[in-house]
């Protein structure tokens, strides 16, 4: 377990920070702590695809989740100056209003998928290949990640990469969902699968 600081100034954006961070140092791990303010927060609320915007001088409580190399979960709680408290699951778009402190967790290994029908899984079986800032690919893992599917994330970042995917699917498409090593489709066929069943076929 290696302890990792980051010291956000303002203007940063919270999720990209963590999400940059553990991509370039090739990270596995969690959130274990965080003090600071932001100036506006994007959440999205359970069971609701719309993402909420806060404004104003907004107190961090909580950021809680994973990381792993890019792609991440997190949860985070704030109060505004009435000190009520929000909640939801991060997204793009919390900026820092003064300066923001976290400490991250990480691990030599990569973080082992657990489902209630398998006790202990060494691989998920949902893979999702993805671009980085692809916004087709942002909104799948978002919807993976709301509905609670364990998944494994690869960034296409090089010609090797995307020419060996590209073999196993036939699509120059991204993203590329996979289920059970076979090739499933790409955004448009995850959200039609999640309006049939919220994805349980999925887990």
């Amino acid at each position: 377990m290696q302890p990792h600081s980051l010291k956000l100034s303002p203007e940063s954006d919270l999720i990209n920070s963590i999400k940059e961070y553990s991509l370039s140092n090739n990270l596995y791990g969690y959130v274990s702590g965080v003090v600071g303010n932001l100036r506006t927060v994007c959440i999205q609320c359970p069971g609701n695809q719309e993402i909420n915007k806060f404004e104003g001088n907004l107190e961090i409580v909580s950021l809680n989740g994973h990381f792993n190399k890019g792609d991440v979960h997190l949860h985070l709680s704030f109060a505004d100056e009435g000190c009520n408290v929000f909640g939801g699951h991060l997204e793009e778009g919390c900026i820092v209003k003064k300066g923001t402190d976290i400490l991250l967790l990480s691990f030599e290994q990569k973080l082992i998928n657990i489902s209630s029908n398998d006790f202990l899984k060494n691989e998920s079986r949902v893979k999702a290949y993805i671009l980085k800032d692809c916004p087709w690919s942002k909104r799948a893992i978002r919807l993976l990640n709301s509905l609670s599917i364990p998944h494994e994330v690869t960034l296409i970042d090089n010609d090797e990469s995307f020419k060996k995917i590209m073999t196993q699917s036939s699509h120059n498409t991204f993203p590329q969902i996979f289920l059970d090593n076979k090739f499933f489709g790409g955004y448009d066929e995850l959200s039609e699968q999640a309006k049939l069943d919220n994805l349980i076929s999925f887990k």
